[in-house]
């Protein structure tokens, strides 16, 4: 490669390096680079600010959004180099990662449109940011060759993932908010959050759209899959289900006994962790140990 006069780090090549997926050299690589930096650099800000507003150092709510928002267009645009290739869709887990964390940073941004919910994305990006690091620096192929239903099942599972993420980060801050109540602390956190009622209101709004789109997330597997209980697919489908009724029940219980607080974050934290185990937990027994 040509040098240019600009001399950058080696290791900032590392990750690209081994990214020739397809024949086209290593412009794509180039190209995700450039937009993972620039998306890492703009979640910072936006992360810097919001953490601003909520220590009562300045920061503009619309530079908070814009920020994110900017974050948000260049990290599907590294997500669009990385997931098409010449052999196929490129689905590896670090890829899938990425992904859900967009999807969820998009929720929140969405979300605060018409609610005050921008207080999550100070829990919310670091992770984000983390994805798009290790999504640039460490990329693991699992390449489909696209039927349609598969694509389909992928997007609901992701769009589920991420919506039931945004209501586990909700539900801790409400676990949060309600016991510094409690207790009659007055810190800058409990302040910059919106009322108690208004923080249960979203979190359960999180919950039944995550649960609908995880219930047709698992309608189109038994659509998509010939077996979903295989050997090699069996705690995958069991625990998706243990988690669907997980926060079905949680649903229920909210709607019959009014279930919220503690036993809603309780409830909430372990469906989506189980729902981590089921799928992250086979999509790394697939790209690091099947595969080899």
């Amino acid at each position: 490669m040509a040098s240019s006069g600009l001399h950058l780090p080696k290791w900032l090549f590392d990750g690209f390096a081994t990214r020739k997926i397809s024949d086209g050299g290593y412009n794509d690589s180039m190209n995700v680079m450039l937009v993972s930096i620039g998306a890492i650099i703009f979640y910072a800000v936006g992360m810097a600010c919001q953490w601003g507003r909520i220590t009562g150092h300045g920061g503009a709510r619309n530079r908070v959004l814009l920020a994110t928002s900017a974050g948000a267009v260049l990290h599907a645009l590294s997500l669009y180099f990385s997931i098409h290739s010449d052999k196929g869709t490129n689905l590896g887990i670090f890829t899938i990662s990425s992904m859900t964390t967009l999807i969820v940073t998009l929720v929140v941004l969405l979300s605060s449109l018409r609610k005050p919910s921008e207080i999550l994305l100070v829990t919310i990006l670091p992770f984000t940011i983390i994805s798009v690091l290790v999504g640039w620096l460490t990329p693991v192929e699992h390449i489909f060759h696209s039927p349609t239903l598969m694509v389909v099942h992928v997007l609901l599972s992701v769009l589920a993932y991420g919506l039931l993420m945004v209501a586990v980060c909700q539900s801790l801050l409400l676990a949060y908010q309600e016991k510094q109540l409690r207790s009659h602390n007055q810190k800058r956190l409990l302040k910059a959050l919106p009322p108690l009622q208004t923080m249960e209101k979203l979190l359960f709004e999180f919950l039944s759209v995550g649960v609908i789109l995880l219930t047709l997330s698992l309608i189109s597997g038994f659509l998509y899959i010939d077996n979903m209980f295989a050997k090699d697919m069996l705690h995958k489908t069991v625990l998706s289900l243990v988690a669907w009724v997980l926060f079905a029940t949680l649903l229920i219980g909210r709607w019959v006994n009014g279930w919220r607080g503690q036993k809603a974050m309780r409830w909430t934290v372990s469906g989506f962790i189980l729902l981590l185990v089921a799928y992250f937990g086979w999509r790394t027994i697939v790209d690091f140990i099947l595969v080899r």
